[in-house]
């Protein structure tokens, strides 16, 4: 009597468990990362909305206000002008946006897409400058700004220090690296020079990737307070963090007032993110492929 043999198990057969299952364990690795990142904004939120009778310090802590108000908006609104200081730092945040892409997109270009003698040595030596701490050029930057070019208390002080950005060049590298070459020879033999390459060919080839650069700059240039707190002296100058730091006295100091102004300065800048959103995250692949 001869028996037949039964097929062996395939990879195919062994792997039944649903798509759910496999993937439970990087959904709540997520969702575990985006509530450690939402916590700490909820619970500045929640502190500004505290009224008088809410601890804002205590044990076990109260994060649920028990009788929410928006008094301490308004407080801050009425002790400071926040209509100047956010007009400052609008200026800034768009000025130093502005100038910063387009110097960063223009050294970007030759590092990427030109030959040139030096060409990897020019850009490691521009990577090496991301591992300076920042704080360590504030001293050589106070005497240019006050002994050099004087701009010394004035907002060009906190705009031109900014124009250019290690990180944005090595972005916006990787960006240009992804467009082929072939588009360039075709703007070469139609004629174009480099600046119309660069502006016609390849600018809009990585508008995600500019995107993505802009957003970096934004947030950096409109939480600034270091760099702002050493510049300024004028109180009609104040950028937003800088005016901010008013509402701590040098005694005491009512949290809920400097969280309701930590709110006001976060909402703007998180409003411009949620719009740029898209191209953010496409521009950060893209520089992530190239």
């Amino acid at each position: 009597m001869s028996t037949v043999a039964e097929p062996m198990p395939t990879g195919r057969t062994r792997s039944v468990r649903p798509a759910w299952t496999r993937n439970l364990f990087w959904y709540g690795l997520l969702l575990l990362a985006s509530i450690v990142t939402v916590l700490p904004f909820l619970w500045l939120l929640m502190t500004a909305l505290k009224g008088p009778s809410d601890a804002v310090f205590g044990f076990p802590p109260q994060f649920l206000p028990r009788e929410p108000t928006l008094a301490n908006f308004t407080r801050v609104w009425e002790q400071l002008p926040i209509w100047r200081f956010f007009l400052n730092s609008l200026f800034v945040a768009a000025l130093t946006v502005t100038l910063n892409v387009t110097v960063s997109s223009l050294a970007a270009y030759p590092l990427a897409k030109m030959n040139f003698p030096g060409r990897e040595v020019i850009f490691y030596l521009l990577l090496a400058t991301l591992i300076v701490p920042a704080e360590l050029t504030f001293i050589p930057g106070y005497i240019l700004a006050v002994q050099v070019f004087q701009y010394y208390d004035t907002l060009w002080a906190l705009i031109f220090p900014s124009v250019f950005s290690a990180f944005n060049i090595f972005l916006l590298r990787q960006a240009y690296k992804t467009v082929p070459n072939d588009l360039i020879d075709a703007a070469r033999i139609d004629g174009a020079n480099e600046l119309r390459i660069w502006w016609s060919v390849l600018t809009p080839t990585i508008r995600p990737s500019l995107a993505t650069a802009a957003v970096f700059t934004a947030v950096t240039s409109w939480n600034a307070l270091l760099w702002p707190s050493l510049m300024l002296r004028t109180r009609e100058l104040y950028t937003l963090p800088v005016g901010l730091m008013a509402l701590r006295g040098m005694f005491t100091a009512d949290f809920r007032l400097i969280a309701a102004g930590a709110v006001m300065v976060i909402i703007p800048i998180l409003i411009a993110f949620i719009f740029a959103q898209r191209y953010f995250v496409a521009g950060l692949s893209g520089a992530v492929k190239g």
